[in-house]
């Protein structure tokens, strides 16, 4: 037996072929791009992201439920009026007609001045002082809510409360407009708006009849003045067409502008004829018998056409006769008379647009020379019919001024005794029956659209935002880590579903938020004490938890070609997400099944396999390799027949030397030749170098990942570390599955899930008959 003071020498162990391990495929971090999602995986994320869903919803919708019902009543009342313009007969203002007199309004402006009058403050006023508003609830609160106002800004803050709850709409294409109160009153809103359409047409008459007053005065000054200017006119008109011999004349009847006229009207006639021949004539010179206007000729057509035939007779003829024969003398000499009349035609049609185009010529040189000397004589009548014309339309200018101003007169001494009959009330107003706000159905239906629209996309946004391994796929494709086995989230007493929900509640981002989780610290409610769930297999061998241990049992037994992996090495990326767990049940079932394990605890930072299977932790590794041990003081058996246990021991000052030491490579080697398997938990690989040193030792390393804990990139992470020592990688466990995780990691727990109900039945049963 060695001493406490030197390791125990090492029996050489037996030489076996190593386990070649499948290699993972080249991390492809491209690969993290978009993919198309079917309609399934989006079901399962609104399934689990169904806490944003309820909470955005019920957040909304009870806030515009409560806004809405707790506002008070508002009535509306709407009157139709009929606006048109007045006709003549009618007359409807004499300022307008001045309007009119300058060039008019059109329709649309006359309607907009209409409805800014409708909207104006003197109509406002008007409308409160007819119905005593001042003493109103609705506008009394003014008066008592700003005691130091004065008369008249009181008054204006009394028009702008109602101007605020009137409305004038017009109807489009129409002649109507829509008045429309509001007010908690319904009796209010219904007076003022038929109150509205009597005082609009009160004030049309108050201005009509000042301005009357006003106008008569104003017209009755300028129709004295526009007479006088008139005869003056007329006068100063007379005595300048005596001395120029100018008497009835008009441009129409002159000789001299109708000679003018008539000449420019042939010569635009002549000069568009000559250009027209001019490009006959040069068509023919450059084309020459080619040209369309010879070619187009019906008698150059036919000729042409008995020449081809001709031509094509003599041909076929002198196949048969020689040139000599009598008969094909004769159609030779049809043939010379056809072409012969044929280029006469031509000639004559050639000679003739020629004659054409220089007659074309000659008409229009002379209407050039006539036009020129009529132009001598227009130009010496301009120089009299201008100041004549002047005079002229002085005089016309005075006379229908004159005529405007008396058939004014006349009008507004009518207008002045006529009540205006462009306003009409088409529909007056009722009493509402229903409030016009607010309105409630509506607002509910509207908050619970956006309450579910805002739920739903909050809750893709954060699954978006959500970094974490959520399924198998993700884990092989993320992190290019095949997958040897998933752990599902149920519990093994007292039921699965309530601690499963309460832990989905309390790993949901709202509960941060909640006011008392900042007072107290939050405590996750494991379905099962540690050491029940860390002995799984061992006390409850229906539980489905432990159906899915010995599924990646079977897994990493048949990872590998030749033999299975020796010596395991099982880590995680964080802490606390189950390799720890799975490496006392993985030791369990490889014990269960009545070979020889171990289990190595090897996280000597943080130890917790001798606290599951109830040991001391000292003597343990640690104090071997420091040599304060021996082999057969470490080696601990426990209650489960096969297993024997390796504790971490005292913790040590560096972990990193004591694993990296040339004691720990030798005590693997023996270990390997005692047990047929040995498990080892090492610390999580990232921000420890142990796991990455004992990996370089095994024969295959598993990684545990735990379902929406462990991030895409701690996994990508962890695989590369291990890939760049070329650690042989058996595959990853994803831990934790839940019923919401995409995937086949959904479907597991549900499978799981099934054989825990069936056989728990059938267990009980089994109890029962016993």
């Amino acid at each position: 037996m060695a001493s406490k003071d030197h390791p125990p020498a090492l029996v050489p162990p037996p030489h076996y072929p190593e386990p070649s391990l499948p290699q993972p495929q080249p991390l492809d971090y491209g690969y993290e791009m978009y993919q198309g999602r079917t309609l399934r995986e989006y079901i399962h994320i609104l399934w689990k992201r169904k806490w944003w869903i309820i909470l955005t919803f019920l957040g909304i919708f009870l806030t515009a439920a409560l806004y809405t019902l707790t506002r008070t009543p508002i009535y509306r009342t709407a009157s139709t009026l009929q606006i048109t313009q007045d006709n003549p007969g009618s007359q409807v203002s004499v300022d307008d007609r001045l309007s009119m007199l300058s060039g008019g309004d059109s329709l649309e402006k006359f309607q907009q001045t209409q409805y800014k009058i409708l909207q104006s403050r003197s109509l406002a006023l008007r409308v409160i002082q007819a119905l005593n508003l001042t003493e109103h609830p609705d506008f009394i609160g003014i008066k008592e809510d700003n005691p130091d106002l004065s008369p008249g800004e009181l008054e204006n803050a009394m028009v702008e409360r109602f101007q605020k709850k009137l409305e004038v709409t017009p109807v489009r294409n129409s002649y109507l407009v829509e008045l429309a109160f509001q007010s908690p009153d319904k009796a209010l809103a219904q007076k003022v708006v038929n109150a509205i359409a009597d005082e609009y047409m009160y004030l049309s008459i108050d201005r009509r009849n000042e301005s009357f007053n006003l106008v008569r005065t104003w017209l009755d000054r300028q129709l004295q003045e526009m007479a006088d200017k008139v005869q003056a006119a007329q006068k100063k008109l007379y005595k300048f067409g005596q001395k120029t011999d100018i008497y009835t004349l008009e441009d129409k009847d002159n000789v001299i502008v109708q000679k003018f006229i008539d000449l420019s009207g042939l010569l635009t006639k002549a000069q568009a004829e000559k250009m027209a021949k001019e490009a006959q004539h040069r068509q023919i010179q450059e084309q020459g018998p080619n040209a369309p206007l010879i070619v187009n000729n019906p008698l150059v057509a036919q000729l042409r056409q008995q020449v081809v035939v001709q031509q094509a007779k003599v041909m076929s003829l002198q196949k048969v006769f020689l040139p000599g024969h009598p008969e094909m003398q004769a159609e030779q000499a049809n043939l010379r008379e056809l072409q012969a009349r044929l280029n006469a035609e031509v000639q004559r049609l050639q000679e003739s647009v020629r004659a054409d185009y220089e007659a074309a010529q000659r008409t229009e040189n002379l209407l050039n020379d006539s036009m020129a000397a009529q132009k001598d004589e227009v130009a010496r009548l301009q120089d009299n019919l201008t100041d004549y014309q002047i005079l002229k339309r002085d005089a016309q200018t005075n006379e229908q001024l004159y005529q405007a101003i008396l058939a004014r007169v006349k009008e507004a001494n009518i207008a002045s005794t006529m009540v205006p009959s462009n306003v009409a009330v088409i529909d007056p107003g009722i009493l509402p029956s229903q409030p016009f706000k607010p309105k409630t159905m509506r607002n509910l239906a509207l908050a619970a659209f956006l309450g579910l629209t805002l739920g739903l996309g909050l809750a893709l946004v954060v699954e978006h935002l959500d970094d974490s391994i959520k399924s198998v796929d993700d884990l092989e494709r993320y992190c290019n880590l095949p997958s040897v086995g998933v752990l599902p989230l149920l519990s093994t007493t007292n039921g699965s579903l309530s601690a499963n929900l309460t832990r989905k509640v309390l790993d949901s981002p709202l509960w941060k938020f909640l006011p008392w989780t900042k007072r107290r610290k939050r405590r996750r409610p494991d379905s099962t004490p540690a050491q029940n769930l860390d002995l799984v297999v061992y006390n409850n061998p229906e539980d489905p938890l432990t159906e899915a241990l010995r599924h990646t049992q079977t897994s990493i037994m048949l990872s590998s070609s030749g033999r299975p992996p020796r010596a395991l090495m099982i880590t995680s990326p964080n802490p606390s997400e189950g390799k720890t767990m799975l490496t006392s049940n993985l030791g369990l079932s490889f014990a269960l099944n009545g070979r020889q394990t171990l289990v190595i605890d090897c996280d000597l930072r943080k130890p917790r396999v001798h606290q599951i299977f109830d040991l001391d932790s000292q003597p343990g590794l640690t104090n071997f390799l420091s040599g304060n041990a021996t082999l057969e003081d470490i080696l601990r058996p426990t209650h489960v027949p096969n297993l024997t246990v390796i504790s971490a021991g005292a913790r040590p000052p560096s972990p990193v030397n004591l694993l990296n030491s040339d004691i720990f490579k030798e005590l693997l080697e023996q270990l390997r030749a005692q047990f047929q398997h040995i498990i080892i938990d090492t610390p999580p690989i990232l921000g420890f170098s142990d796991a990455r040193l004992v990996s370089a030792l095994v024969d295959g390393v598993l990684l545990v990942t735990r379902q929406n804990s462990t991030h895409k990139s701690a996994g990508r992470l962890a695989h590369q570390l291990l890939s760049q020592i070329h650690a042989p990688i058996v595959g990853a466990v994803l831990n934790g599955v839940g019923p919401h995780g995409s995937a086949y990691g959904g479907y597991y727990y549900y499978y799981y899930n099934y054989h825990y109900k069936y056989y728990s039945k059938y267990y009980s049963d089994k109890s029962g008959d016993r």
